[in-house]
């Protein structure tokens, strides 16, 4: 059986990735991103790659893949707490694909959110490919204080999730539906939808606000909620209660959801690309939490509570405990 991308990041961690001691290196493979010690100031990096057939539909518009491909990184460091500065571009481009409207398409995409997140564009590389377009961006920035992590959630700690969940996961399902012609029922706020999966927002500024108040533990939701989540409790050795009728759903996934109960799984609780923020923090900050969402126009939502490990996952709909997804959420094959 092949392995899995969290297989192999765990054996790069292991053979490569423990460094020397006193190499500057808070923290290291195994978190949403690097933390670096640079004499009184923590820089944070963090890198992704986005492939066509695999991340993208190869027909992408330009201005929507430069966008999201900045914002996935953008929500990384939001889930550290870190302010972005800097980032870094390769393309790998088809013969043919680089022409001057696509160029001018990529280059608006890109300066929207970058724009509207300070970051600047200080490198990177391009070549020519014989294979599918590839997009990579690497992005840096700062952080004063200690790091949100993936390992720091304690018992008692309450779950708390921004914006809503299964937007991207409900768009996509469309989309393929509509690429293999089959027709879509009407849903309200389809078009939003597809805004959503493309144009993803990077909870910076409430990330950042919730650094300073010490909430100390977050995740961003790439890869379904239950598999992102579980990202934090194995890191932390703990479990944890969802109550799964607390989660944000958007009006267009609860209209689809309420049609078919089973639908809750696959979109909201497994479904993949939201990048919205998992954060865990004691019930002490919860004001002050909800004080910062509101300040920086977060929509955020109680969703479950941090378990002592023995506990395991349990999962709740309205009190009554309903067994968990056999599929946690997205997992790449290598």
């Amino acid at each position: 059986m092949p392995a899995g991308e969290f297989t192999l990041i765990a054996e790069l961690r292991d053979a490569l990735g423990q460094g020397r001691s006193g190499d500057g290196t808070l923290i290291g493979i195994g978190d949403d991103a690097a933390v670096l010690d640079c004499g009184g100031r923590s820089l944070v990096a963090c890198t992704d790659t986005l492939v066509a057939g695999r991340h993208f539909f190869a027909d992408v518009n330009a201005a929507d893949l430069a966008w999201k491909a900045l914002a996935v990184n953008l929500s990384d460091l939001a889930a550290m707490g870190a302010e972005p500065r800097w980032t870094l571009l390769n393309l790998a481009l088809p013969a043919g694909l680089a022409t001057a409207a696509w160029r001018a398409d990529f280059v608006r995409g890109w300066q929207a959110l970058a724009s509207a997140s300070a970051v600047r564009l200080v490198g990177g590389d391009t070549v020519a490919s014989d294979g599918p377009l590839t997009v990579t961006v690497t992005a840096l920035g700062l952080l004063s204080g200690p790091a949100l992590q993936r390992d720091a959630a304690q018992p008692g700690d309450d779950i708390y999730v921004t914006g809503t969940l299964g937007d991207a996961a409900l768009a996509l399902e469309r989309a393929f539906a509509a690429r293999r012609g089959e027709e879509n029922p009407p849903l309200a706020g389809a078009d939003w939808l597809e805004q959503r999966r493309l144009r993803p927002t990077p909870r910076l500024a409430f990330a950042r606000a919730a650094q300073r108040l010490r909430a100390l533990c977050a995740q961003d939701v790439s890869d379904g909620f239950l598999a992102d989540l579980g990202h934090i409790l194995r890191a932390s050795r703990v479990g944890a209660r969802i109550d799964a009728e607390c989660l944000p759903l958007s009006p267009p996934v609860a209209e689809w959801v309420a049609e078919d109960g089973e639908r809750l799984s696959r979109t909201a609780l497994t479904g993949g690309d939201d990048y919205e923020l998992i954060l865990c923090a004691p019930p002490s900050l919860a004001g002050e939490l909800q004080d910062a969402a509101r300040r920086t126009a977060t929509p955020l939502c109680r969703v479950g509570r941090i378990l002592p490990p023995a506990a395991g996952v349990r999962l709740f709909w309205q009190g009554e405990e309903r067994p968990l997804p056999t599929q946690w959420g997205h997992e790449h094959a290598l």
